[in-house]
């Protein structure tokens, strides 16, 4: 009994720095945030602040522009998502079935766009949208489509943001769910070739249902991720025009460092965890009864 307690004292000892890390780097932040999103305050002048209560939180939801960055980045996360999870694991499946050295190859060479900053992938696209020397345009005049309105029209900025997005970070999509997909016993296959499955079947019967964890968990790590999107729509529009880009991250920035309300910011980007926690919440709760089963 006495060696137990002295295991317990150590496995607590040794989790005691990791405990005060989290502690230190997420709860105290968090809970500053909480604390200052009820002050009206400027940067910097965080003790001449004035209490406002929960006035922040109430002006949200009467802030149409506010309103309208919750919808934009609603819709980019779903866009988004929805495009990466179809074209990465496509491209995963469709490079499985290729020789081995060529589909490193060509692993290799569709996972470059991951390795450069979203910042320089905004700057990038931006010149590639370019009316009168982007590539984009050269390629639309070709089928007569010189006149799309691209990054500077409100109906289409936010479908090209889209596009810049999904071209860089769908790589990450491809290499882990390639990755899941070398668990997938060749036994299976075999068995489902010598009862005349077709591609499809074996596609949606068999492959996606096996690596069914390994697509949940991509699908949590890059939705959060879309969902709190800033760097390549502050490279490529600022979140205009119109404020047709207009995240709910780069809303809050705008509130922080340009109109110095950083009480209403931080207001901002709590509603925006909370949104976040509310949407992949279910998500979570079924990956872990899928680890459970």
């Amino acid at each position: 009994m006495a060696a137990k307690s002295k295991s317990s004292y150590l496995a607590g000892f040794l989790v005691l720095p990791a405990a005060a890390v989290v502690v230190l780097a997420m709860i105290v932040p968090l809970g500053y945030a909480v604390v200052m999103s009820l002050f009206d305050f400027a940067p910097g002048k965080e003790t001449a602040g004035v209490f406002v209560g929960l006035h922040y939180y109430a002006a949200f939801f009467q802030d149409h522009v506010a309103l309208k960055s919750l919808l934009v980045t609603l819709i980019f996360t779903a866009a988004a998502l929805g495009l990466e999870l179809a074209i990465g694991i496509g491209m995963a499946v469709v490079l499985a079935g290729l020789p081995d050295r060529l589909s490193r190859i060509l692993r290799a060479v569709y996972s470059m766009p991951l390795l450069v900053s979203p910042i320089i992938v905004g700057l990038i696209w931006r010149y590639l949208y370019d009316p009168t020397f982007g590539l984009v345009y050269q390629w639309l005049k070709a089928f007569g489509l010189e006149h799309f309105g691209g990054l500077s029209k409100p109906g289409t900025a936010l479908f090209c943001v889209i596009v810049a997005d999904v071209w860089q970070t769908t790589p990450f999509i491809l290499l882990v769910v390639t990755s899941g997909l070398t668990t997938v016993p060749h036994e299976v296959y075999e068995a489902a070739r010598i009862d005349g499955a077709g591609f499809w079947r074996t596609l949606f019967r068999i492959t996606l249902p096996m690596i069914g964890k390994v697509i949940l968990l991509v699908t949590l790590i890059r939705g959060t991720d879309a969902f709190r999107v800033f760097d390549i729509i502050y490279a490529l529009t600022g979140g205009g025009p119109a404020n047709s880009t207009l995240s709910l991250s780069i809303y809050a920035f705008k509130q922080g460092f340009e109109q110095y309300r950083m009480g209403y910011a931080m207001a901002i980007s709590l509603i925006t965890m909370l949104v976040l926690i509310l949407l992949f919440a279910p998500l979570v709760k079924r990956s872990s009864y899928m680890e459970q089963s």
